[in-house]
């Protein structure tokens, strides 16, 4: 069953909305690094991994899902913005791991839902 397009598109726009509400609820969570931004990145990766694992669901679905929803979770500008902030401050150790934090885990996230959620 295929989507037409006049519900696709405002299903993809909500997905993407909601996504990204939550992805600011959790960026507020900081400390010694932006712990809300790892998460956030790591749930959309693991949502995705979930989702491509053993759904059968149509595309347009996936479409509303993966690029909706987890890409408003997800934010690369966000893990940039945080990088330069702290190389501005002169914290580079800190700018690193954030950096490899956020490419790291989630891509963890995404390989262990991917591993088991396989059908």
């Amino acid at each position: 069953m295929s989507l037409s397009p006049w519900i696709l598109i405002p299903l993809l726009g909500v997905a993407g909305g909601v996504g990204s509400v939550l992805r600011v609820l959790l960026m507020r969570w900081q400390g010694a690094l932006p712990f809300g931004l790892i998460l956030a990145n790591t749930i959309a990766a693991a949502f995705v991994g979930i989702a491509l694992s053993g759904a059968d669901l149509p595309q347009g679905y996936l479409v509303i899902a993966l690029a909706g929803f987890a890409g408003g979770l997800s934010t690369f500008a966000g893990v940039s913005k945080a990088a330069w902030d702290f190389w501005h401050n002169g914290r580079l150790v800190q700018m690193l791991l954030t950096l490899i934090t956020n490419l790291l885990i989630p891509i963890l996230a995404l390989m262990l839902a991917l591993w088991a959620f396989a059908g």
